[in-house]
């Protein structure tokens, strides 16, 4: 169903899987590279609103049984749930005609959802076979909040998200130059917050926090803020010098310019499985101030490449950005880099994602 950043982890992950026959069902707006598995643009929700949306996404799913009818797949693989209501009841169907259902769970519980689908999801997990998770923490909490055996989830890492393949990089670096110049960030240490501005990626957090006059008043810094969202309490820092605010969706090439203008990226998240800013950062190899949530932490086991914070707190984030400042020429030995590089490899992904699948064909029933 993906397209974007989604698209991209697809193509990502399914140009690494070798020596399996895989089709592929994907979104009409789906922009990546051609792959080489058959490819059916079968979800065309996206670009419809309201109700047609639902039942775009209905007749789409309707789609996918009907073929799994017609050509019954050893696997079904499902990256994305859009209705988990009713996507429970699909996978319910689609169970008759595959010996292995697996979910890729990118994230236990949609985002600033709370519990609301709490009892929709544990029907999920405990319906399918096999849960692809990409963090040991992550695993842990599927076992503790929603009883799941661990023998039946698997933990294969989410790849770094490397934007900058499709890019004109000489636009790249002349947008670079001309931001440093416009914001006047010479000798500044500058923090980002980037893509979908989201109450759970810890906005209030980082707004209130920067509203501290040893933040707010310090000329060495910089607070950069892009990304499209309806955070209000944004604007509480309109007014601050040493804020600049971009309230709108990125295209790629922004993103990755804004990135490269940053020292820290800052992820203080309230709950998350694994962040696609946190990849995007490290395949730039740009520093992190993470809270211990989700996969955020792993990176740091291979050196420090930031600050995690030890509480979700506004102290505990003021402090780490002052330290940050203070330490910004202490940056992370290439080996510690090429460490994370081989650890989020797309290639060491998708050999084990290709050996989970062989794994189940040699022993189909779980």
């Amino acid at each position: 169903m993906s397209y974007n950043n989604l698209g991209l982890y697809d193509y990502s992950l399914l140009s690494n899987i070798k020596n399996v026959s895989v089709s592929y069902f994907c979104n009409l707006l789906y922009d990546q590279k051609k792959l080489p598995n058959k490819t059916y643009r079968l979800y065309t929700y996206s670009n419809k609103k309201g109700i047609f949306k639902i039942i775009s996404y209905f007749i789409s799913q309707l789609q996918l049984i009907f073929f799994c009818v017609k050509n019954p797949p050893a696997i079904i693989h499902f990256q994305w749930l859009k209705i988990p209501s009713m996507d429970y009841y699909v996978l319910k169907v689609l169970r008759r005609f595959s010996n292995h259902l697996i979910l890729t769970a990118h994230n236990l519980l949609p985002h600033n959802s709370g519990d609301t689908y709490y009892k929709s999801y544990a029907k999920i997990y405990h319906s399918v076979n096999t849960i692809i998770v990409h963090a040991e923490k992550t695993k842990q909490e599927l076992i503790e909040k929603f009883g799941i055996t661990p023998n039946k989830i698997v933990v294969i890492p989410h790849g770094v998200l490397d934007l900058s393949s499709e890019i004109d990089h000489t636009a790249v670096s002349a947008k670079v130059t001309e931001i440093r110049q416009q914001l006047k960030l010479k000798d500044k240490v500058v923090f980002s917050v980037l893509g979908g501005l989201n109450e759970y990626k810890g906005i209030n957090l980082i707004v209130d926090a920067w509203k501290d006059k040893t933040l707010s008043e310090n000329k060495n810094i910089q607070l950069l803020i892009a990304g499209a969202g309806s955070v209000e309490k944004v604007l509480e820092l309109a007014t601050i010098d040493n804020v600049h605010i971009e309230n709108r969706y990125l295209t790629d090439m922004e993103f990755l310019t804004y990135l490269r203008v940053s020292d820290f990226v800052l992820l203080p998240y309230k709950s998350i499985s694994q962040s696609g800013v946190l990849l995007s950062a490290l395949s730039e190899h740009k520093r992190v101030i993470v809270t211990d949530v989700g996969g955020l932490k792993d990176p740091f086991k291979f050196g420090k490449i930031g600050y995690v914070l030890k509480e979700y707190s506004i102290n505990e984030l003021k402090l780490a950005i002052l330290k940050a400042s203070e330490t910004v020429k202490e940056y992370p030995k290439e080996t510690i880099w090429n460490k994370i590089e081989m650890f989020y490899n797309w290639s060491t992904i998708g050999s084990k994602t290709q050996n989970l699948y062989s794994s189940i064909n040699e022993n189909p029933v779980n």
